[in-house]
């Protein structure tokens, strides 16, 4: 009875030693906290490493190519690959632009990702931009065009440091 007793009453304190014990946040919890945080503040920015044309197959890039969101204005500097339905004479081809943004909405899929989506007018083509964002700050940005092919580029959100 002794024995018993003595090994439920052992069972017991290891059960409360483990379930009390503070759980320390894992990095993966940590970079989902920066992420919401960035995406929350309106202020962040994406960096595009590869761009996925509708006519051709996957270009790693090497330059630094973003879109940053800063409040109600968008900053952005892509290449363009794809086909163009009307293009200005000399015109840079890639998608450049510094302007407030139209419709912009963010949606949060709970543990998942964002979807961010608003659209802007530059001097030659409107863009309508959708963006899934992970958690893990791992980026997918749908540009679509009035005079120029879809295209979708990868990239990742730049967090802060600290």
């Amino acid at each position: 009875m002794k024995t018993k007793v003595f090994i439920t009453a052992l069972c017991m304190i290891l059960v409360i030693a483990a379930f009390g014990q503070d759980k320390q946040p894992t990095k993966a919890e940590i970079k989902s906290a920066k992420v919401e945080k960035s995406i929350r503040s309106g202020n962040y920015e994406i960096t595009v490493n590869q761009a996925n044309p509708m006519s051709g197959g996957i270009r790693n890039l090497t330059s630094d190519y973003s879109v940053r969101i800063s409040g109600d204005s968008s900053y952005v500097y892509l290449p363009y690959f794809g086909r163009a339905y009307s293009a200005p004479y000399g015109g840079d081809g890639g998608i450049k632009a510094s302007t407030l943004m139209d419709n912009y909405k963010v949606d949060y899929k709970e543990g998942k990702s964002y979807s961010i989506g608003f659209s802007l007018k530059a001097t030659n083509d409107t863009y309508r931009f959708s963006i899934t964002l992970w958690t893990d700050g791992s980026t997918s940005i749908n540009v679509t065009c009035n005079n120029r092919q879809a295209i979708n580029y990868l990239g990742y959100l730049k967090l802060p440091e600290k």
